[in-house]
């Protein structure tokens, strides 16, 4: 890597990480610099705004999740094994990388209304499952919004409660010490016999 591509890699990291513990808005470019042992002269180079790192961040990252999924649901045969692998994947992510994971899922609220249809989106890659399990019968018909945004909506509140887990213990013990993954399975169960009903 070029010194120019650690550089912005490190201010990447620092940023997620002070981002996740102290918010966007409460965090100053100076301690961003600091955490990332770059100058705010470096860090300009490379972001002219912290407005912008934040929205390269959320939408590098909310894409990427999106495009992830989007590949995954076609190699899985039906609406449950379908839901598993997204699901495990996300949940996954969030073991493997909390921090980048925490980071996506508290920022939506300040990012979603920037987001194009040209990147990728979890939401949209559910909701196309959804539609296509309604097309072949495996679920009765219903209104593919409101069924994607339960199942997207129960997704995000596993995270949210992960995320708390992760500062705090008592009394989501379960979460430290099993990691998210775990529940990947039964989630997406819960999922399925949700659009069922």
């Amino acid at each position: 890597m070029r010194d120019g591509t650690k550089t912005k890699e490190r201010i990447k990291k620092a940023a997620l990480r002070l981002f996740v513990e102290q918010g966007v808005a409460e965090t100053s470019i100076r301690e961003i610099a600091k955490a990332a042992k770059v100058s705010q002269g470096a860090m300009y180079n490379h972001y002219t705004s912290k407005d912008e790192l934040a929205w390269d961040l959320f939408s590098t990252h909310f894409s990427e999740f999106g495009l992830e999924l989007r590949r995954i649901a076609p190699a899985n045969p039906d609406l449950p094994t379908k839901f598993r692998a997204m699901i495990r994947y996300v949940f996954e992510r969030f073991d493997a990388d909390w921090v980048l994971v925490s980071y996506v899922f508290l920022a939506r609220h300040q990012f979603l209304g920037r987001i194009t249809r040209r990147q990728g989106n979890p939401y949209s890659a559910f909701h196309n499952v959804i539609a296509e399990a309604m097309r072949r019968g495996e679920i009765p018909r219903q209104d593919v919004e409101v069924a994607t945004s339960l199942v997207v909506g129960g997704i995000i509140q596993m995270i949210d409660t992960a995320i708390l887990a992760k500062r705090y213990d008592y009394p989501l013990r379960r979460f430290r010490k099993q990691g998210l993954e775990a529940l990947s399975e039964p989630v997406a169960d819960a999922c399925v016999h949700l659009l069922m009903a």
